[in-house]
């Protein structure tokens, strides 16, 4: 049987818990301070205000998939890494 090697997407409900939210919060933040960047530069580069940083940064809540493409895109994570959350 061949084997695909990509995400295995389990059902919606299971894959975007609040867990796993709080995982990419947590990795947004760490790459975020790890690169040295204000949370006010990280605005400029999303092209957003920093108001909307701290709430995505401080709001336990889901993530829009638009927000973690905007995350993403600024701080240069790739699919791997958030792939990795996700095991």
């Amino acid at each position: 049987m061949l084997k695909l090697n990509f995400m295995d997407f389990h059902n919606q409900k299971d894959l975007f818990n609040t867990h796993r939210h709080q995982a990419i919060r947590n990795l947004f933040i760490e790459k975020r301070k790890l690169l040295g960047m204000s949370t006010q530069q990280l605005a400029v580069a999303m092209k957003t205000d920093v108001s909307k940083i701290e709430h995505i940064e401080s709001y336990p809540g889901n993530l829009k998939f638009s927000d973690i493409k905007l995350f993403s895109d600024a701080l240069k994570i790739s699919i791997n890494e958030l792939e990795y959350l996700f095991k």
